[in-house]
């Protein structure tokens, strides 16, 4: 059973991070629902159930296994079909996990073990594509991987070669190639636990405090109030408040919410005075007795006079303006006629 009123798909950094991690306990059902539901403790030495074709006994490594479609005519250098395998996907993340793995790589330092552990953590899905194509395509070499991969990084002089960037001393692509072993995605580690995932989901929405809880609702409140007062009449703008800076982003929303609820006031002023009548229009009979009900059944002193007057001219438009008031009195005279008259 899904969570309900959340957005498809992986999470989205542009919204709120209560969203993201709803979204991501959604993709962890999703991904249980269609794997049959695991039953037991989670690891990290679970596998994927192998598939009734593939049989209990591993296949050999000259066998293909886990294709799923051919590459158009493309062909392995040796002169055999390309076959595209079938892979896993990739991790789904939130924003406070994106922002734990780039501070444990900032963490690990500059030396050469530390740029060993860093690349071998950001190649981890790399290395998987990698076993699978290995598996769907016996004989395999790295510019064929690359063919399918990366075609930007393939030539295709000699039969295929690798690109320039390819070719650079330490390219981690090619020491994960090296590695690599021909295994399917059906057989190889999970990149993604999705039980794991969805405990950790339910144990970050069970371990908030108080504070954290009105942290997390908070956007999610100020957009409810952007949305409420838009739909009373002001006017929709703006885009949805996320990001790093937790307090910029309460600062947006509640700008965006205060502006929100002032336009919409000054639309419900406006049906309530008006009625069916435009700004600019004279007022009927039943709009002056609502202009004086509204105030207390009578007009107050006014504070200032201000008179037009407008000559009818075909050549241009011409008017005069006053301004009265107790302690001023400002006229003005507008025209666009070359000539005074």
């Amino acid at each position: 059973m899904f969570v309900i009123r959340v957005a498809e798909g992986t999470p989205n950094a542009r919204t709120c991070l209560l969203h993201q991690k709803l979204q991501l306990l959604n993709c962890c059902i999703a991904r249980a629902q269609a794997a049959g539901a695991p039953s037991g403790d989670s690891s990290d030495d679970e596998f994927y159930d192998c598939s009734e074709s593939e049989g209990d006994a591993p296949p050999p490594w000259d066998r293909p296994v886990g294709r799923l479609k051919r590459l158009d005519d493309a062909t392995l250098k040796n002169g055999a079909p390309l076959y595209v395998p079938r892979t896993q996907d990739p991790a789904p993340k939130t924003e406070d996990q994106l922002e734990e793995d780039a501070e444990l790589m900032v963490r690990l330092g500059e030396d050469a073990r530390a740029s060993e552990l860093r690349a071998r953590m950001m190649s981890a899905s790399l290395l998987s594509d990698m076993e699978a194509f290995k598996a769907a395509n016996p004989g395999a070499e790295l510019c064929d991987f690359v063919r399918w991969y990366s075609p930007c990084d393939w030539r295709p002089a000699g039969g295929g070669e690798l690109g320039a960037r390819m070719l650079l001393p330490g390219n981690p692509w090619a020491e994960a190639w090296a590695v690599a072993r021909p295994v399917p995605a059906a057989r190889q580690r999970r990149l993604f636990d999705e039980t794991r995932e969805a405990e950790r989901v339910l144990h970050f929405l069970r371990a908030r405090s108080t504070g954290g809880v009105a942290e997390l609702v908070l956007p999610a409140v100020l957009r409810a109030g952007a949305a409420r007062a838009h739909a009373e009449g002001a006017a929709a703008a703006g885009a949805p408040v996320a990001g790093v800076d937790l307090r910029r982003a309460f600062e947006l929303a509640a700008h965006e919410l205060y502006e929100a609820e002032r336009e919409a006031c000054r639309a419900t002023c406006a049906r309530t005075v008006l009625g069916g009548a435009r700004e600019g229009d004279p007022l009927e009979a039943a709009g002056r007795a609502r202009v004086l009900a509204a105030a207390g059944g009578g007009l107050p002193a006014p504070a200032r006079r201000e008179f037009t007057l407008r000559v009818r001219d075909a050549a241009a438009p011409q008017a005069l303006r006053a301004a009265l008031a107790t302690d001023m009195f400002i006229v003005g005279a507008f025209t666009e006629r070359i000539v005074c008259l």
